[in-house]
């Protein structure tokens, strides 16, 4: 009704717009006057409701970041974060910092969705400038542009762990939480996420070592019809390369190898208390559209139900890419 409704406005400031200019140009100016009035009118009228979905746009609002999305820049992000960021926003990124309640404006919780309601090149402004008249201070002389992106990344991808812990086993088709690029190995042949999701979607399994071995087989075994989905399965264990070793050399195919950079980045999007296995179903934009985990009622699911929630995954209509070109 509030579409159809500015519709219907939207037509009548048409009408009167050409209205306006005919009658002038026919020299009826009363008649120019009256149609005048109620163009401005209509203006004010559509402008009180879309004025609050209207949002001012900076120097920097469309340009693309200096840093790429990817587990390197996030944890560089974090060490920054907490020398920086932490003392007002609080570690946990909540707003509950040691200084919050002896500033003017609480700081703002950095894991809500109002986050990705801005651009990059909005957070890279703010954090460059600073906000609400120096309550949030300005970085620009402290941290380098790419230092700034680095944060950047790391908020974007924490709060992105954060709202992937609220998609259950159906399937979104919102907007959702962005999973980082990263690099891994398998076998003699390094791969990128980016890469994989390049033929469809994948299945990005987080587990707990000493790896459940029974779902990694079960997994292998049906490869031969999860490609007939474009699905792929990369599976990584959150433990230190150097612990666990050992055993990713006699681990299943799925089982990639990655350093402890993508662990860290990776266990953002880890629930909490998930039994021991987080799975997580990514479209081609490396968007969570849904997950699973080992103590959710009902378990992992099965062959039959990936493939199921990968062909209804793959029909997803993903946003058009930014064309935006300008680093910061």
């Amino acid at each position: 009704m509030f579409r159809l409704s500015l519709a219907i406005l939207a037509l009548i400031i048409c009408l009167c717009a050409v209205a306006t200019v005919a009658t002038a140009a026919a020299g009826q100016y009363r008649r120019t006057g009256a149609f005048a009035v109620v163009l401005t009118l209509c203006l004010a009228l559509g402008w009180f409701p879309l004025r609050p979905a209207i949002e001012p746009a900076y120097p920097t609002s469309y340009y693309a970041p200096s840093e790429p999305y990817a587990a390197a820049s996030i944890v560089r992000g974090a060490a920054l974060y907490t020398d920086n960021c932490a003392l007002c926003h609080g570690a946990s990124g909540h707003g509950d910092g040691p200084v919050a309640a002896s500033l003017p404006i609480w700081p703002a919780d950095l894991t809500q969705p109002h986050l990705f309601a801005h651009s990059t090149g909005d957070l890279f402004w703010w954090v460059s400038h600073g906000m609400d008249e120096g309550v949030m201070p300005a970085f620009a002389d402290v941290l380098s542009p790419n230092r700034r992106s680095n944060v950047i990344n790391f908020v974007r991808a924490r709060a992105a762990g954060v709202l992937a812990g609220e998609i259950g086993p159906e399937v979104t088709t919102a907007t959702s939480p962005e999973v980082p690029d990263f690099a891994f190995e398998t076998g003699d042949r390094q791969s990128t996420l980016a890469q994989m999701l390049e033929t469809g979607p994948v299945l990005l399994v987080l587990f707990e070592p000493p790896a459940p071995i029974e779902r990694r087989q079960q997994l292998t075994t049906v490869q031969v019809p999860f490609s007939n989905v474009s699905l792929r399965v990369v599976a990584v264990g959150l433990v230190a390369p150097s612990e666990g070793a050992s055993e990713r050399r006699a681990a299943p195919p799925c089982v990639v190898d990655v350093t402890s950079e993508v662990i860290s980045t990776l266990t953002l999007f880890r629930a909490v208390e998930d039994g021991g296995e987080t799975e997580l179903m990514l479209d081609r934009g490396a968007n969570v559209r849904a997950r699973w985990t080992s103590a959710m009622h009902g378990g992992l699911p099965s062959p039959v139900t990936l493939i199921a929630t990968a062909q209804r995954v793959a029909r997803i209509a993903l946003a058009a890419p930014s064309h935006a070109s300008h680093p910061h």
